[in-house]
Parts: structure tokens; sequence; C-alpha cells
């Protein structure tokens, strides 16, 4: 006969294994629990840590000038005015420093044909932003007078009768009108930034 000692000894094994078993299940849950806290605290600091990160970027972004808001957006200053939007490589008081001396509104080139004598990065620039209102853009040889003039391709001759833009090189940037010439002098974006704020009486 199995002794009542020897039952009692195997009944005492059996129960700190099972003690051992829900010690086990106990310990789990527990690490669980704290695993899932530790995780969603860590996404609650990550998404307030964004929002700051984000709300001091968007501060950074906008910039009151001249009583218009610029916002920063797709590498451009853009401003609205009305119900259009305009985008500037700098700032107006980037550009402050450009000598502007211009008698030209956006209306004069509204539905005309604009010509460029030279073209590059203020090209793209001003037909960017007034490509809109135009006509239509088209290269042009510039004639100044006394069988002189500025042609850097197969293009019609124009004086300043035409809607010209004449852009020309030069150590300093400036920017001024003859009839309906436009001279921007120096670099060109710069150059063709103040003369888009003139046009658009961002001044």
């Amino acid at each position: 006969m199995i002794s009542k000692v020897y039952i009692r000894f195997w009944f005492l094994v059996l129960m700190r294994k099972i003690k051992t078993m829900e010690d086990i299940e106990r310990a789990r849950r527990r690490n669980n629990l704290i695993m899932g806290v530790v995780m969603i605290g860590l996404m609650i600091f990550a998404s307030l840590g964004y929002s700051l990160m984000s709300a001091d970027s968007e501060n950074v972004s906008k910039v009151s000038e001249l009583g218009f808001d610029f916002v920063r957006s797709d590498g451009l200053w853009k401003v609205a005015i009305g119900d259009e939007v305009f985008g500037f490589q700098y700032l107006p008081s980037e550009v402050s420093d450009v000598d502007v001396n211009l008698s030209i509104e956006l209306g004069e080139y509204s539905d005309e044909i604009l010509y460029f004598v030279s073209s590059g990065e203020g090209k793209s620039e001003i037909l960017n932003n007034i490509e809109r209102y135009i006509l239509r853009d088209q290269g042009s040889c510039f004639y100044f007078g006394n069988n002189k003039s500025i042609c850097e391709g197969d293009f019609p001759m124009k004086d300043c009768s035409s809607n010209l833009i004449i852009f020309e090189g030069g150590n300093e940037t400036r920017v001024y009108g003859n009839d309906n010439c436009v001279y921007i002098i120096g670099d060109s974006l710069k150059g063709s930034d103040a003369f888009l704020y003139e046009v658009l009486d961002i001044r």
C-alpha cells in the first residue's frame, strides 16, 4: 500500500508545480502589461514631439512682410493675393537692396505677348507667376537703334514698343524700365523677384 507520507509528498510536489505555472503566467501578464504601457507612452511621446517640431517648423515657415503673409512651401515663398497664389525665391526684405525704377503694372501684360531677350532662371521665375495673365511668351532679339541689336537666336527683332524683358549681366542687381522694356541687370533671380513685387504692388 502506498503510504500517506508518499501521497502527501507527491501532492506537495504537484501543488508546487501548479503554483509555479501560475507564477509564470502571472509574471508573463505583468510583463505584457508593462510592455504595453511603455509602447503607449512612447507613441504619445513621439506624437507630442512631432507636433512640437511641426509647430516650430510652421512658425519658421510663415513670415509677414509689407502687410502680406508669406508661407514657405515647395522651396518657394508663397503669398495669396485675392484668389491667386504667387511664389518667389526671395522675400521682399531679401531684395530690398535691388534698385527698382519702373512704371509698369501687371495689367499692361494682360492678354499681350511677353518677349524675353536672353533666358534662364529669371525668365522661369517671371513666367511661373504671370504666365496666367499673358497671351503667350516668346524669345526675341532686341533692336535698340543705329543697326544695333542684342540677339541670342533666330528670333524676331523687337524694340521697346513691344513688351520686352531684357536680362543683362552685371555686378550690381537693378531693375529699370524704358517705355515697354524692362531691364533686369545682374542677379536674374533677385532682379526678377524685385520686378514681380513691383508689378504686383507688393512694396
